[in-house]
């Protein structure tokens, strides 16, 4: 999705906003509503896996998941 950052000249309030056709839209400041705004560069954060959230430990009985385990039944 196209969000983009904003920072307003006239007020100096930062904001969000999801511009479609950047060439076309308008975009105004929320709080002020002035257009005499300047793009801020955006950032992103891409997840890694294992560092933001625990990585799950396998079950004892299943070490290589439930379908690889041989079942009695077989």
């Amino acid at each position: 999705m196209p969000i983009f950052e904003y920072k307003c000249h006239d007020c100096g309030a930062k904001f969000e906003k999801l511009v479609l056709k950047p060439a076309t839209d308008t975009v105004e400041c929320p709080k002020c509503g002035k257009t005499r705004l300047e793009q801020l560069i955006s950032s992103f954060l891409a997840p890694v896996e294992g560092k933001y959230k625990p990585t799950p430990t396998p079950h004892p009985e299943y070490p290589d998941g439930y379908l690889s385990h041989k079942h009695d039944d077989d």
